[in-house]
């Protein structure tokens, strides 16, 4: 005798069903795409509230191993934390004071610059203003009862710079201040959040996922701060010898400048080269300093960076620049800074986190 159907099976599904079926998975897709870009969105919405907490959070990572190290010769927990915040505190001072400093110098020469642009630049220049002269009286001849506009000389550099200075003083402090609580606090913390945890084995992972971040932030930002230092100081140096005016504020922008992976560099043997071509007579002279530069670069790139960050961190390039491009778009510049610490610190809790593992093997290097 034949089998009755089963009543249960998919085949025999309602056409409704059938849809709901379908659509299921694509639901579950779009809810969680949703999801993300409200994520997203609340990130560059509130970048007041959530940017000094991230910067403190990779500051206590990075500042962890200092403390920790105050801790075994007998300094206690709270002058331990102050130590080394402080101590942090006063280096990014100084190369502020520095960056000041030299945009101070370099200001009182800015009006040459643009006056040896207008040189180089005369013809360019005298065609623009004749097709801008043609433009303004079709203009004029178009609406006669229109009234020219007056320019207004905008802010100098320095000005700029100093009327800055207070909210970024303000950010700092902050940043510092949620640092030291951090690193006096965050060892009892996450010792009570572990013991919120059910399960041996997931207490374990977190422990290993908190140990990780702070081992990879900690030789992240140490490795590529020594990495820059040492580029700014041969910037600095070649720069010099070159001749090329305000060498010290060269050094200092090469090394704020490869904090910002890809376009850092770039933007710095850009700048320089035009500066140079406008100092210098001679071109074939005014392309020393920016080779000089890419040659500092090539061997940053090729040997130093490698050596020191190329065994253990372990990114795909493409996801580097991806990240890139969204926290620059998301912060600004301080985006720039954190965007592979924040990449490599979601590379490692997917690496940690059975569903996400496939997401963490696309981030690491193929």
């Amino acid at each position: 005798m034949d089998q009755p159907a089963n009543a249960n099976d998919g085949s025999n599904a309602s056409p409704p069903e059938a849809i709901g079926q379908f659509i299921k998975p694509w639901f579950a897709f779009a809810v969680v795409g949703l999801f993300v870009f409200a994520c997203f969105y609340t990130v560059k919405l509130a970048v007041d509230l959530f940017l000094p907490i991230v910067l403190a959070g990779f500051l206590g990572f990075l500042l962890t191993p200092v403390t920790r190290w105050l801790k075994k010769i007998g300094m206690a927990p709270f002058w331990a934390a102050f130590i080394g915040t402080l101590g942090f505190l006063t280096i990014l001072l100084f190369l502020f004071g520095a960056l000041c400093l030299s945009l101070a110098r370099f200001e009182p020469d800015f009006p040459q610059y643009l006056d040896h642009v207008q040189e180089r630049l005369a013809p360019i220049i005298s065609a623009v203003q004749k097709s801008s002269a043609s433009i303004d009286r079709l203009s004029d001849w178009l609406n006669p009862g229109s009234s020219r506009q007056v320019s207004i000389r905008g802010p100098s550099i320095v000005e700029v710079a100093l009327g800055n200075a207070p909210t970024f003083l303000a950010i700092l402090i902050v940043v510092h201040v949620l640092a030291f609580f951090l690193l006096l606090y965050g060892a009892p913390l996450l010792k009570k959040l572990v013991d919120m945890i059910p399960g041996v084995s997931e207490k374990q992972n977190v422990v290993e996922i908190a140990a990780e971040i702070e081992q990879t932030a900690a030789r992240y930002f140490t490795s590529v701060t020594l990495i820059n230092a040492g580029l700014g100081v041969s910037v600095w140096i070649c720069v010099a010898l070159l001749g090329l005016p305000h060498p010290l504020l060269w050094g200092v922008a090469a090394f704020l400048l490869h904090y910002i992976p890809f376009v850092g560099a770039t933007g710095g043997i850009i700048a320089m080269t035009l500066v140079s071509l406008i100092h210098f007579d001679s071109v074939w002279y005014a392309l020393l300093p920016p080779l000089s530069y890419i040659f500092c670069a090539m061997i940053e790139g090729n040997l130093a960076t490698p050596l020191f960050l190329g065994r253990w961190l372990i990114l795909n390039p493409i996801a580097i620049l991806l990240a890139f491009l969204l926290w620059s778009y998301l912060w600004g510049v301080p985006g720039t800074l954190l965007a592979v610490p924040i990449l490599a610190t979601i590379k490692i809790f997917c690496d940690r986190i059975e569903p996400l593992k496939h997401i963490g093997s696309f981030l690491g290097r193929p």
